[in-house]
């Protein structure tokens, strides 16, 4: 299948982003572009374009005649970035629980139930993180407000680095299943109040295990 121009540098983004945010490529590594466009297959442009809008999002460091550096983790920003993410995640659970259709509620009841399963497995913490970050992505498409949407995938993307280098090998899985759970019942119940504070103490509650294993 031949991917259009114009969504090429879309895909190489999404692969980077994740490689970054996922801690693949770690806070300091050098992005050799001659190395990626043979991975990836394309020209400079799509490339350059793709590392644009990471280094929009502070994934990257470009430094001319130097080269395109994975961006180190600033703890300041970060908290910054976490203020304002809980009060917008807030927006979008409030919103969702209006504006949700049946098949993005059927997504997420098929997430939990992945979810449930990573439970009995040895090693499920990267997968669990991969699940919250699709949980959190539906319910910003289910609020149907593009730019609530793209402000909270990038906020989430820089957030994420953290909670996932503080909290890979221990997150709680259980605690944070049962949040899910009882977010999905406000959604699916259209309770736009309980929508909107299970979103902001699911972001706190991140917070605070990030806290107990940095402090």
């Amino acid at each position: 299948m031949v991917i259009p121009k114009n969504l090429l540098h879309d895909r190489i983004f999404g692969v980077l982003r994740d490689r970054i945010v996922y801690m693949e490529y770690p806070p300091g590594k050098l992005l050799l572009e001659k190395e990626l466009c043979e991975e990836f297959k394309v020209s400079r442009t799509p490339l350059r374009e793709a590392i644009t809008k990471l280094e929009e999002m502070k994934l990257v460091t470009v430094i001319p005649r130097y080269g395109t550096y994975v961006s180190e983790v600033d703890i300041n920003e970060i908290r910054c970035a976490f203020e304002v993410k809980i009060k917008l995640e807030g927006l979008a659970g409030e919103v969702a629980a209006k504006r949700i259709t049946a098949d993005k509620l059927e997504e997420l009841k098929t997430l939990i139930s992945k979810s449930d399963a990573l439970l009995k497995e040895t090693g499920g913490h990267r997968s669990f993180i991969e699940v919250d970050t699709r949980f959190h992505e539906i319910i910003y498409q289910a609020a149907q407000n593009p730019i609530l949407q793209e402000i909270l995938e990038n906020l989430h993307s820089r957030c994420a680095r953290l909670w996932i280098s503080a909290l890979i090998d221990t997150i709680p899985i259980t605690s944070i299943l049962q949040q899910l759970q009882e977010i999905y019942n406000a959604l699916g119940k259209r309770d736009a109040e309980r929508g909107k504070h299970l979103m902001e103490d699911h972001v706190r509650y991140f917070i605070d295990q990030i806290k107990s294993q940095l402090l």
